[in-house]
């Protein structure tokens, strides 16, 4: 079963059947320009859509419930993207959600949107970027002996969810990214031939594929230390880099480390490129990479695995001096 997933439609805004909202299909596929544009949802579609319309000179307005963009990524890349996006002419509402929409009834027939501190904001379009929903009610799925859980499949530890029946991609968890269905997909065709694996699901990439790129991977440092590891996490600011200040950019790149087992728990970039640099840090995760070993892995320069290599080298230094006092 690899039904994937749509777009999310919010039944509890006043008005949104009164108007045809895009989702990331019409968002992507459309051969006009809108005069203006309202995006609500700020996860990695509402993020990404919204500086692609602003660098066409699309009014642009992203509105989110959250208290920052992009709010499961690394707050520092939630920094990065936030300026990223404002310098591009985006019009970012962090803290509120829409509660009506008022078909066409603002400046030059576009819609007007109420928002929950009051105010409100204007579109010819308004993009729809809240989440997903995976089709599974009518499936029929109850038929072979498999219940939902609020709503959700919950499969195995070899994505099985009966007998000879195996979920990939969205529906099957823990995350919803095009290259880990992929992997998933694979994963099951092995299984039902009668290899003996299981995914792996310890260091799974993510990637937000705006200017600059963030992507991360593993633990941040308070979901290491809520999972008790003992962590601490090393930061560069990417400008005061030698890549960041020839390709003038402003960014992080972040490791969180477990002082016990000297091991990398979780890497975050902001930065031109970050989506190739952080396979490092997966491919570290998944393999249980000594961090003495990481940090004696030669980085070309000047690259942005690089910055995270001298990283690596900063936090065994540190875990020598902790190990040395005793902490």
């Amino acid at each position: 079963m690899a039904v994937g997933t749509s777009s999310t439609i919010p039944d509890d805004i006043e008005g949104l059947d009164q108007i045809q909202p895009w989702t990331n299909r019409e968002a992507t596929t459309t051969r006009e320009l809108p005069r203006s544009l309202v995006v609500l949802g700020a996860g990695p579609t509402g993020v990404e859509m919204s500086q692609v319309y602003a660098r066409y000179g699309v009014p642009t307005v992203l509105v989110s419930p959250h208290e920052r963009i992009n709010p499961k990524d690394h707050p520092r890349s939630s920094a990065t993207l936030d300026a990223a996006l404002r310098r591009d002419g985006v019009d970012i509402r962090t803290g509120v959600q829409a509660i009506r929409v008022r078909a066409r009834a603002g400046h030059d027939g576009a819609h007007v949107v109420e928002l929950s501190d009051t105010t409100t904001v204007e579109g010819h379009e308004l993009l729809l970027a809240v989440g997903r929903t995976a089709p599974l009610a009518a499936l029929g799925v109850e038929t072979i002996g498999v219940r939902l859980e609020d709503g959700q499949l919950q499969p195995d530890d070899r994505l099985r969810i009966a007998d000879d029946v195996y979920v990939a991609g969205d529906p099957a968890g823990p995350e919803m990214h095009t290259h880990l269905a992929v992997y998933q997909g694979e994963m099951v065709a092995r299984i039902a031939l009668g290899e003996d694996v299981r995914p792996d699901h310890r260091a799974i990439p993510h990637a937000t594929y705006t200017d600059p790129q963030t992507a991360g991977t593993g633990l941040q440092l308070d979901e290491a230390i809520q999972g008790g590891h003992n962590a601490f996490e090393e930061t560069a600011d990417y400008a005061t880099t030698a890549v960041g200040e020839i390709a003038e950019a402003a960014g992080h790149v972040s490791i969180v480390v477990g002082r016990r087992n000297r091991a990398l728990l979780g890497a975050f970039i902001a930065a031109p490129g970050a989506a190739e640099a952080i396979g490092e840090a997966v491919l570290a995760i998944k393999t249980a990479t000594p961090l003495d070993v990481l940090a004696d892995t030669i980085h070309p320069f000047p690259t942005t695995v690089r910055v995270m290599g001298g990283l690596f080298a900063q936090a065994a230094a540190r875990g020598d001096r902790l190990t040395a006092s005793g902490a």
